[in-house]
C-alpha cells in the first residue's frame, strides 16, 4: 500500500477540505496520514485521531493565529518535529497544503514525491511590491519543486510560467452533496442575511450592521470563528437583529443555510486574493439554492450577476447596502427569481464531480 504523509500548517478539525482530500485518498486504498500544527492546543486531548480510514497527527508548538511574523520560532519548531517524526518512517508522497505546507514538506524531506495543493493566489494577498515578489517567486519555486501541483481558480494559474502549466490539476472548493439536509428553508417573515465561515473582515461586517442598523424585519446572522470574532461579539450586544453565533460544525453548515435567506459573500476589492477567489460560501449557496450578496467588481461578483443568482454591493458604502436591502425588503419576489436561477445550477459545482481529478497527482497508483 502506498503511503501519503499530508502537511498543514494550520489546524485542520474545521478544514473540509483537506479532511476530504485525505477521504477520497485513504478509500482509493492509500494509507494517509495528516500532520497538522494546532498551535493553540485546542485538541490536546486528540493528538493522535483516527477518522475512517486515515490518521491525524498533532503537533503544538504554541503560537497565535494571525499574529504576524511573531509565529516564526514556533513555526519552525513544527518544521523540526515533522522531521524527527518521520525521520524513520516509511512514506511515499508527501502532500503539503498551502504554501507554508509546502515549505515544511521541502525541509522535511526534498527528495521524496511533493504534491502542492496551491488553495489560494498567495501573492494576491500582499500590497506591498517587495512582499509580493518575494511570495510570487516561492510559489514558482514550490511548483517547479512538486510533481504536480492542485490549483482552485483561473487567477492561480495565470500566474503559473508556460513551462509548469503541464504540473496543474484543477480541483475547486466545492461542496459535498451531503451538504443539502433539507428539501425546502424554514420560513420567516424577516429577511434572514447570514455570513457563514471564517470571520477575518471586520470593517466589512461593521458596514453590514450599520446599514441595518434601523431594520427589525431584517436579521444578521455571523456564523463561524477568527481572527474578529470577539470584536463582532461585542457589538452584537447593541443590536437587536444581530447574532454572533461563533464556531460551528462543517458537517452542521447545511443546518444554517436552512435559515437563510441571503448569503453575504462580501469581501474587500483591495485584497486581490480575496477579489479574484471564489470562496466555499458561494458553491454551497448554489446547492441550498440561497442567493447572495458578493462585491461589486470581484470575480465573485460578476459570476453571481451572470447566473443570475444574487446582487452586487460597493463593500465600502454603507448606504449602497442599505439601499439594496430595503429594495429587498419591499420586493421579496426578487429573491424568488434568484432562486428560480439557481435551481438550474443547484448541482453543477460539486466535489463529487472534480474530486477524481486528485487521480492525475498520483497517477501511477491509480492505473496499477
Amino acid at each position: 500500500m502506498k503511503s501519503i504523509k499530508m502537511i498543514a500548517a494550520e489546524e485542520i478539525a474545521y478544514d473540509q477540505r483537506v479532511l476530504k482530500e485525505a477521504e477520497y485518498l485513504s478509500n482509493a486504498g492509500y494509507d494517509v496520514e495528516i500532520l497538522c500544527w494546532d498551535r493553540e492546543g485546542r485538541f490536546r486531548d486528540k493528538e493522535i485521531e483516527v477518522i475512517g480510514k486515515f490518521k491525524i497527527k498533532r503537533f503544538f508548538p504554541k503560537a497565535i493565529y494571525g499574529s504576524g511574523l511573531i509565529q516564526i520560532f514556533a513555526f519552525i519548531k513544527f518544521i523540526l518535529q515533522c522531521k524527527q517524526y518521520l525521520r524513520n518512517k516509511e512514506y511515499d508522497y508527501l502532500h503539503c497544503q498551502n504554501l507554508d505546507g509546502f515549505v515544511v514538506g521541502y525541509l522535511v524531506d526534498r527528495e521524496k514525491q511533493i504534491v502542492f495543493d496551491m488553495r489560494e493566489y498567495f501573492a494576491g494577498r500582499e500590497s506591498n511590491r517587495i512582499k509580493k515578489f518575494i511570495i510570487s517567486n516561492l510559489v514558482d519555486f514550490a511548483i517547479k519543486n512538486s510533481s504536480h501541483t492542485v490549483y482552485v481558480n483561473d487567477t492561480q494559474k495565470t500566474a503559473v510560467k508556460q513551462d509548469m502549466l503541464g504540473k496543474l490539476i484543477f480541483l475547486p472548493n466545492y461542496p459535498d452533496n451531503t451538504l443539502l439536509k433539507f428539501d425546502k428553508k424554514e420560513r420567516s417573515d424577516k429577511i434572514r442575511i447570514s455570513y457563514i465561515g471564517f470571520i477575518r473582515q471586520y470593517d466589512v461586517y461593521k458596514r453590514l450592521f450599520e446599514a441595518i442598523a434601523d431594520m427589525p424585519d431584517v436579521e444578521v446572522s455571523i456564523h463561524g470563528n477568527g481572527t474578529d470574532y470577539n470584536r463582532l461579539k461585542v457589538m452584537e450586544k447593541d443590536h437587536k437583529n444581530i447574532k454572533v453565533t461563533g464556531e460551528y460544525e462543517p458537517k452542521d453548515a447545511g443546518e444554517l443555510y436552512i435559515n437563510t435567506d441571503i448569503t453575504y459573500c462580501v469581501y474587500t476589492n483591495s485584497n486581490e486574493n480575496w477579489r479574484t477567489a471564489y470562496p466555499i460560501k458561494l458553491f454551497e449557496s448554489i446547492l441550498t439554492k440561497t442567493p447572495l450578496i458578493a462585491s461589486k467588481g470581484s470575480v465573485a461578483g460578476d459570476f453571481i450577476i451572470e447566473k443570475g443568482i444574487g446582487f452586487v454591493v460597493d463593500e465600502g458604502s454603507v448606504e449602497n447596502i442599505r439601499e439594496l436591502i430595503m429594495y429587498l425588503r419591499n420586493n421579496r419576489y426578487v429573491l424568488n427569481e434568484k432562486i428560480e436561477n439557481l435551481g438550474k445550477i443547484q448541482f453543477e459545482y460539486t466535489w463529487e464531480k472534480v474530486v477524481k481529478n486528485l487521480e492525475m497527482a498520483y497517477s501511477s497508483h491509480f492505473q496499477d
